[in-house]
């Protein structure tokens, strides 16, 4: 375990080396693109390389294709320190094959459809492999049950017992999601009864859904489970904020919980340096230039391939809205300071709207009445340096994601638990994509 733990000091240490070097360019917020006038903050030589090139362009070299543009050398470091540092984003997870019993209880083609009813696509992927990878870590950890945090209508849960025949507890803090969630649970054995015999009906779990707002480890240990939890694994499918690191720190400090599997998500609501201290957890890496500033991980949050998909399809003039709302950021804040990141509406870009319209749309609701929109001309024809910007923000942002993610690694290999982080969701479907997983002996 020490060799893991050195190879992962030292990819943290670089991470956050390369993270400082450019911190600058992380810390550009796009909606302030003209009013502090960003692209002159780039290096003289990305200027002249960017300046005029295609976001499908740098799409292509983001994505590794070849290129006969002259890159600079401070990119082209960049890019591979980037590549060759950030925790892979694809893998190669397969299902665990189902023993036979298992197989028989769940075998009713109607009932596989069951599962993902009322379940929109992107969390169909993930429940689908999530409660797949979970059954395959409470089996090796000899647990039967499991606590989902953050369980939202169920959904999770609910395939965990119908399916897996594992004895799994949800935990949401909103009541009402909680109370959609029963209902769904009987909406389910309702159907279900239609296709199972009465014994295959009288063996089925209906999963137990609580709420708890959890704010200190104190809770976890007063929470009331079924009396068979002896032994449990923890999971959170993108907890929210401090939630995640309060489940690993609950899993490291409690005997009865054997094995954890947490999906990260909105690292920028995390607490950073100060309690409960979400960020930095282990000892390591509190003692290095940890800092990570809430503009970095908010864009750690973003999906890179989904966003080079678009540029390298040439499929970016929807983007366009980037540079419509820093163009009415100029606008707002010549008219009055006070109006800097004033809230407006989010306005999805179509291919004949004009600036005016956006600015009327973004503004519907606003007190604000008539603008003058006529001298940003030259502004607008920036456009593409807007995209530009953006993307190249986006491309850093993965370092940050596996700062985060190898810092709660080192956490709970400095005591002692063996752990890994795999890649299991297509990211495409699901950005933040890694699980990390624990399991004690």
């Amino acid at each position: 375990m020490s060799n893991q733990e050195d190879t992962v000091k030292t990819a943290v240490n670089m991470c956050l080396k390369v993270i400082k070097m450019y911190e600058w360019l992380l810390n550009l917020y796009v909606l302030d693109f003209f009013v502090d006038n960003h692209w002159m903050k780039l290096p003289m030589s990305w200027q002249r390389c960017f300046g005029d090139m295609d976001p499908k362009d740098l799409g292509d070299i983001i994505n590794g294709e070849k290129t006969k543009c002259i890159l600079p050398l401070s990119f082209l470091a960049l890019l591979k320190a980037i590549t060759s540092l950030n925790i892979p984003r694809t893998g190669s997870y397969k299902y665990t094959i189902l023993n036979q019993e298992l197989e028989r209880n769940i075998g009713h083609p109607k009932l596989k459809n069951l599962y993902l009813k009322h379940v929109k696509l992107k969390k169909r992927h993930e429940i689908s492999l999530m409660s797949d990878f979970v059954y395959s870590m409470a089996i090796k950890s000899k647990c039967n049950t499991v606590l989902d945090f953050g369980s939202g209508l169920g959904h999770l849960v609910r395939i965990l017992n119908y399916k897996y025949n594992l004895s799994a507890v949800g935990i949401e803090m909103q009541t009402q999601l909680t109370e959609e969630a029963r209902k769904l649970d009987l909406e389910f054995e309702y159907t279900a009864k239609k296709h199972l015999t009465d014994e295959c009906m009288t063996n089925l779990v209906r999963p137990t859904h609580c709420n708890v707002t959890l704010t200190s480890l104190d809770q976890l240990h007063q929470i009331s489970l079924p009396k068979n939890a002896k032994r449990y694994g923890l999971i959170g499918l993108h907890p929210c904020g401090d939630l995640g690191p309060l489940l690993i720190k609950h899993f490291v400090k409690s005997n009865k919980v054997k094995f954890i599997c947490v999906v990260g998500c909105c690292y920028m609501k995390l607490s950073c340096n100060n309690e409960p201290c979400g960020y930095p957890m282990s000892t390591y890496v509190r003692e290095l230039d940890n800092s990570l500033t809430y503009v970095s991980r908010e864009i750690a949050c973003h999906a890179i391939e989904t966003y080079c998909q678009k540029l390298c399809r040439g499929d970016y003039k929807d983007l366009k809205v980037h540079a419509y709302r820093a163009a009415l950021e100029k606008i707002l804040v010549e008219m009055d300071p006070e109006f800097k990141h004033m809230p407006i509406r989010n306005v999805k870009h179509t291919n004949d709207m004009s600036f005016e319209s956006y600015c009327e749309a973004a503004l519907r609701h606003s007190p604000l009445q008539s603008l003058q929109t006529k001298n940003l001309e030259e502004e607008l024809k920036q456009w593409k340096r807007v995209v530009v910007l953006y993307t190249l923000r986006l491309m850093i942002a993965p370092l940050v994601e596996t700062v985060i993610l190898l810092d709660r690694l080192l956490y709970i290999l400095e005591h002692g638990i063996p752990c890994a982080i795999y890649p299991v969701f297509d990211p495409k479907i699901s950005p933040r994509n890694h699980i990390i997983v624990g399991i004690k002996s």
